[in-house]
């Protein structure tokens, strides 16, 4: 069967926390978007992606919101491990540091797809 690549999976997995976070484990989205992270298999992320469509354009900016949260947290937690002392370094510049350190394109399985 066919995999996704690395990144995805691990902005997968991000996302799959995230959606676990805002709406709960038992929701079926975030159960499918579970399912795809844990398998990694493309007909899973499909799955995923399409129930991910169907909601509603608040519950998709909530969870937005705590991926991009948890992925700045994730980069944080492995600049930590290089010993740099971050409060030498003004917020604005750490911002800027951070975004510059995500992938600039949004993981394929986001991007909005004609069916």
């Amino acid at each position: 069967m066919s995999q996704i690549d690395p990144l995805d999976r691990r902005a997968l997995g991000i996302l799959s926390s995230a959606m676990n976070k805002q709406l709960g484990v038992s929701n079926l989205v975030s159960r499918e978007v579970d399912r795809a992270y844990r398998s990694g298999e493309i007909k899973d992320v499909t799955r995923a992606g399409l129930l991910f469509a169907t909601l509603p354009r608040w519950q998709k900016v909530e969870v937005q919101r705590e991926a991009h949260d948890k992925a700045y947290l994730s980069l944080e937690r492995a600049d930590k491990s290089s010993e740099r002392d971050w409060r030498s370094i003004s917020s604005g510049n750490q911002r800027k540091y951070l975004d510059d350190g995500l992938p600039g394109q949004l993981p394929s399985f986001l991007i909005d797809r004609d069916i």
